[in-house]
Protein backbone atom coordinates (compact mmCIF):
# COMPACT_ATOMS: atom_id res chain seq x y z
CA UNK A 1 0.00 0.00 0.00
CA UNK A 2 1.29 3.55 -1.00
CA UNK A 3 0.83 6.42 1.31
CA UNK A 4 -2.25 8.16 -0.94
CA UNK A 5 -4.18 5.11 -1.64
CA UNK A 6 -4.21 4.94 2.75
CA UNK A 7 -7.78 5.44 4.04
CA UNK A 8 -8.58 7.11 7.17
CA UNK A 9 -10.40 4.13 8.60
CA UNK A 10 -7.18 1.88 7.61
CA UNK A 11 -4.97 4.40 8.77
CA UNK A 12 -7.10 4.38 12.20
CA UNK A 13 -7.21 0.22 12.49
CA UNK A 14 -3.29 0.01 11.80
CA UNK A 15 -2.59 2.97 14.88
CA UNK A 16 -5.04 0.68 16.93
CA UNK A 17 -3.07 -2.55 15.76
CA UNK A 18 0.22 -0.63 16.85
CA UNK A 19 -0.97 0.75 20.25
CA UNK A 20 -2.33 -3.24 21.19
CA UNK A 21 1.36 -4.37 20.34
CA UNK A 22 2.85 -1.11 22.22
CA UNK A 23 0.32 -2.43 24.83
CA UNK A 24 1.46 -5.95 24.69
CA UNK A 25 4.88 -4.86 24.72
CA UNK A 26 4.54 -2.98 27.97
CA UNK A 27 2.74 -5.65 29.32
CA UNK A 28 5.96 -8.37 28.95
CA UNK A 29 8.09 -5.55 30.06
CA UNK A 30 5.97 -4.92 33.08
CA UNK A 31 6.40 -8.79 33.89
CA UNK A 32 9.66 -8.66 32.90
CA UNK A 33 10.81 -5.86 35.41
CA UNK A 34 8.68 -7.80 38.11
CA UNK A 35 10.44 -11.28 37.77
CA UNK A 36 13.98 -9.14 37.37
CA UNK A 37 12.95 -7.42 40.41
CA UNK A 38 11.99 -10.99 42.22
CA UNK A 39 15.28 -11.95 40.85
CA UNK A 40 17.26 -9.21 42.35
CA UNK A 41 15.25 -9.77 46.14
CA UNK A 42 16.41 -13.23 46.36
CA UNK A 43 19.80 -12.68 45.68
CA UNK A 44 20.03 -9.61 48.11
CA UNK A 45 18.28 -12.24 50.65
CA UNK A 46 21.01 -15.04 49.45
CA UNK A 47 23.78 -12.89 50.49
CA UNK A 48 22.39 -11.13 53.74
CA UNK A 49 21.63 -15.52 54.58
CA UNK A 50 25.62 -15.91 53.35
CA UNK A 51 26.67 -13.13 55.35
CA UNK A 52 24.50 -14.30 58.64
CA UNK A 53 26.15 -17.84 58.27
CA UNK A 54 29.49 -16.52 58.13
CA UNK A 55 28.98 -14.56 61.13
CA UNK A 56 27.48 -17.50 62.49
CA UNK A 57 30.42 -19.94 61.58
CA UNK A 58 33.28 -17.40 63.15
CA UNK A 59 31.06 -17.29 66.54
CA UNK A 60 31.04 -21.18 66.18
CA UNK A 61 34.58 -21.16 65.81
CA UNK A 62 35.79 -18.50 68.46
CA UNK A 63 33.24 -20.65 70.82
CA UNK A 64 35.49 -24.18 70.16
CA UNK A 65 39.00 -22.66 70.47
CA UNK A 66 37.62 -21.22 73.81
CA UNK A 67 36.62 -24.37 74.80
CA UNK A 68 39.71 -26.15 73.66
CA UNK A 69 41.44 -23.56 75.94
CA UNK A 70 39.49 -23.28 78.91
CA UNK A 71 40.02 -27.13 79.11
CA UNK A 72 43.79 -26.76 78.58
CA UNK A 73 44.11 -23.92 81.26
CA UNK A 74 42.14 -25.62 83.78
CA UNK A 75 44.75 -28.49 83.31
CA UNK A 76 47.54 -25.76 83.52
CA UNK A 77 45.58 -24.50 87.02
CA UNK A 78 46.69 -27.39 88.83
CA UNK A 79 50.38 -26.97 87.38
CA UNK A 80 50.37 -23.55 88.68
CA UNK A 81 49.00 -24.59 92.24
CA UNK A 82 51.79 -26.72 92.36
CA UNK A 83 54.07 -24.29 91.49
CA UNK A 84 52.89 -21.84 94.09
CA UNK A 85 53.20 -25.07 96.43
CA UNK A 86 56.79 -25.21 95.28
CA UNK A 87 57.55 -21.39 96.00
CA UNK A 88 56.19 -21.70 99.61
CA UNK A 89 58.86 -24.90 100.08
CA UNK A 90 61.54 -23.54 98.44
CA UNK A 91 61.14 -19.66 100.67
CA UNK A 92 61.78 -21.96 104.15
CA UNK A 93 64.71 -23.74 102.66
CA UNK A 94 67.05 -22.44 99.95
CA UNK A 95 66.76 -18.66 98.17
CA UNK A 96 68.07 -19.44 95.42
CA UNK A 97 65.52 -21.77 94.38
CA UNK A 98 63.00 -19.54 95.65
CA UNK A 99 64.07 -16.79 93.29
CA UNK A 100 64.57 -19.23 90.06
CA UNK A 101 60.73 -20.59 91.03
CA UNK A 102 59.40 -17.13 91.09
CA UNK A 103 60.95 -16.43 87.81
CA UNK A 104 59.06 -19.50 86.24
CA UNK A 105 55.79 -18.60 87.90
CA UNK A 106 55.38 -14.76 87.37
CA UNK A 107 56.16 -15.84 83.63
CA UNK A 108 53.64 -18.54 83.73
CA UNK A 109 51.08 -16.80 85.43
CA UNK A 110 51.37 -13.93 83.00
CA UNK A 111 50.72 -16.31 80.21
CA UNK A 112 48.11 -17.94 81.48
CA UNK A 113 46.32 -14.12 82.15
CA UNK A 114 47.58 -13.13 78.80
CA UNK A 115 45.08 -15.48 77.49
CA UNK A 116 41.64 -14.85 79.48
CA UNK A 117 42.95 -16.32 83.10
CA UNK A 118 41.85 -14.57 85.95
CA UNK A 119 41.80 -14.78 89.92
CA UNK A 120 38.85 -14.42 91.35
CA UNK A 121 39.15 -12.19 94.94
CA UNK A 122 37.21 -13.32 97.95
CA UNK A 123 38.80 -12.54 101.39
CA UNK A 124 36.75 -9.90 102.06
CA UNK A 125 34.12 -10.14 99.99
CA UNK A 126 30.71 -11.12 100.34
CA UNK A 127 29.66 -14.28 99.60
CA UNK A 128 28.90 -15.36 96.30
CA UNK A 129 27.60 -18.69 95.13
CA UNK A 130 28.44 -18.18 91.42
CA UNK A 131 32.21 -17.40 92.46
CA UNK A 132 33.06 -19.58 96.35
CA UNK A 133 32.14 -22.49 97.63
CA UNK A 134 31.77 -22.66 100.97
CA UNK A 135 33.66 -25.43 102.86
CA UNK A 136 33.84 -24.09 106.35
CA UNK A 137 31.30 -21.77 108.20
CA UNK A 138 31.76 -19.80 111.08
CA UNK A 139 29.47 -18.08 113.33
CA UNK A 140 30.01 -14.92 114.73
CA UNK A 141 28.03 -11.66 116.82
CA UNK A 142 29.27 -9.56 114.29
CA UNK A 143 27.41 -7.86 111.38
CA UNK A 144 29.70 -9.46 108.61
CA UNK A 145 27.17 -11.98 107.75
CA UNK A 146 28.55 -13.58 104.77
CA UNK A 147 31.97 -12.46 104.51
CA UNK A 148 34.65 -14.61 102.97
CA UNK A 149 37.26 -14.23 105.62
CA UNK A 150 39.95 -17.01 104.69
CA UNK A 151 40.20 -18.61 101.30
CA UNK A 152 41.17 -22.36 100.81
CA UNK A 153 41.93 -22.56 97.41
CA UNK A 154 41.95 -19.91 94.63
CA UNK A 155 39.04 -19.74 91.82
CA UNK A 156 39.47 -18.42 88.54
CA UNK A 157 37.40 -17.21 85.75
CA UNK A 158 38.55 -18.15 81.74
CA UNK A 159 37.12 -14.64 79.82
CA UNK A 160 34.43 -13.96 82.26
CA UNK A 161 33.62 -17.05 82.96
CA UNK A 162 34.05 -19.23 86.64
CA UNK A 163 35.55 -22.01 85.30
CA UNK A 164 37.35 -23.08 89.20
CA UNK A 165 35.27 -21.48 92.02
CA UNK A 166 37.39 -20.19 95.19
CA UNK A 167 36.88 -22.68 98.21
CA UNK A 168 36.66 -20.45 101.60
CA UNK A 169 35.64 -19.80 104.55
CA UNK A 170 32.30 -17.66 105.25
CA UNK A 171 31.29 -15.99 108.43
CA UNK A 172 27.51 -16.22 109.79
CA UNK A 173 25.58 -14.50 111.89
CA UNK A 174 24.28 -16.34 115.47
Amino acid sequence: MSKSNITKKELMDMLENERKKNEELEKKLKEEEEKSKNYWDRILRMQADFENFQKNMEKERQNIVKMASEDIIKDLIDDLENLELALENAKKDNENIYNSLKIVYDHFLKTLEKNGLERIESIGKKFDPYLHEAIMIEETLNNDDGLVVEEFRKGYKLNGKVIKPSKVKVLKKR
